[in-house]
C-alpha cells in the first residue's frame, strides 16, 4: 500500500532549504539592521550548479571505466576503497574549488577598486564597491546547500504528487518499474523525516566549507581551501562503501544519516569557532559595482 506521508520527504527538503535562507537573512537583519541581499544566496546556487555539472559528466564518462580498471587491478575491495577516495576527492575539489574560484572572480578587481577608491576619495567622490564580508559568505554557503536541497527534491516531489493524486498513472508503466515505484512509496513514514534531517545537516556542512573557501581568498591562505577540500572529501568518501555493505540493511539509512549529522555538527562547531581557525574580520572581499 502506498504511503502518502512520504511526500513530506521531498517537501521537507524544500522547506529546509527555504528556512535556512530566511533564517540567515533575518539573523543578519536583526544584527546589522539590513538583511543579506538575495543575490548572495543565488550566487551560492550558481556555484553549486557549476560544481555538480562536471561531476555528472564524470559519472557518464570516466567513473565506470575507472572502477572496472581498479577492480581488475586491485580486486573488489581495493576498487571499492579507491572509489570512495575518488568520490570524496571529486566532491571536495569540485565543490570547494567552485566556491574558491567564485570568490576569486568576485575579488579579482579588488586592487582596481581600492585604487579607484583612493583616487575618488582624494577628489571627494568616495569609492564605489560592494563588500563581501562574513555574513555574505555564509549566505553563499546557505544558498549552495539550499539550492542543492531544492533541486534534488523537486523531481521526487512532482513524481509523488502525480502518483498519489492519480494512482492509475502506474498502470501505463512496465511491471518492473511499477514494482520498484510501489516498493519505494510503501516505505515507513520516518523515511520522510530522514530526508529532511539529512538536508538540514548537509547544509551546515556546505556553509562551513564555503566559508573556509571564502576566508582562503580573503586572507590569501590556501591552507584553508585545503581544509575545506579535506572536510568535504571525508563527508562523501564513505558513500560507496556504505552502499555496498549496508544498502540492503534496515540500518543503512540510520547509519548514513547519523554520519551526515556528525559531519554537519562538525561544520557547525567550526562555524562557532571560526575566529580560532581564521579571524573572520581580518579581510573582506570587494567587487566593483
Amino acid at each position: 500500500m502506498l504511503n502518502p506521508w512520504l511526500i513530506l520527504g521531498p517537501s521537507g527538503m524544500v522547506i529546509v532549504g527555504i528556512f535556512y535562507m530566511l533564517f540567515w537573512r533575518e539573523r543578519v537583519r536583526r544584527d546589522s539592521g539590513k538583511g543579506v541581499p538575495i543575490r548572495f544566496f543565488i550566487f551560492g546556487g550558481l556555484l553549486w550548479a557549476a560544481a555538480i555539472i562536471p561531476k555528472i559528466i564524470m559519472d557518464y564518462t570516466v567513473t565506470q571505466p575507472l572502477y572496472v580498471w581498479w577492480a581488475s587491478s586491485f580486486g573488489a575491495s581495493g576498487a571499492l576503497l579507491l572509489l570512495g577516495v575518488y568520490v570524496g576527492l571529486r566532491t571536495g575539489i569540485f565543490e570547494c574549488g567552485a566556491a574558491y574560484l567564485g570568490f576569486r572572480a568576485f575579488a579579482r578587481k579588488t586592487n582596481q577598486v581600492n585604487e579607484a577608491g583612493i583616487a575618488k576619495a582624494s577628489s571627494g567622490e568616495g569609492a564605489a564597491g560592494q563588500n563581501m564580508g562574513y555574513s555574505e559568505a555564509v549566505a553563499v554557503g546557505v544558498g549552495f546547500g539550499a539550492f542543492e536541497a531544492i533541486v534534488l527534491a523537486l523531481p521526487s516531489l512532482v513524481q509523488m504528487a502525480a502518483i498519489f493524486l492519480d494512482p492509475s498513472i502506474l498502470s501505463s508503466l512496465p511491471p518492473e518499474q511499477v514494482a520498484a515505484i510501489e516498493s519505494q512509496l510503501s516505505q515507513p513514514t520516518w523515511m520522510a523525516a530522514a530526508a529532511a534531517w539529512e538536508r538540514a545537516f548537509a547544509i551546515l556542512a556546505h556553509v562551513f566549507a564555503t566559508v573556509l573557501a571564502y576566508l582562503s581568498v580573503a586572507q590569501r591562505r590556501l591552507i584553508l581551501l585545503g581544509g575545506a577540500v579535506a572536510y568535504k572529501s571525508v563527508l562523501d568518501a564513505p558513500i560507496p562503501i556504505l552502499q555496498e555493505y549496508l544498502a540492503s540493511s534496515p540500518y543503512y539509512i540510520v547509519i548514513t544519516e547519523a554520519f551526515v549529522a556528525v559531519m554537519g555538527l562538525v561544520g557547525l562547531l567550526g562555524m562557532l569557532n571560526i575566529n580560532r581557525i581564521a579571524p573572520r574580520d581580518t579581510n573582506v572581499i570587494r567587487n566593483e559595482q
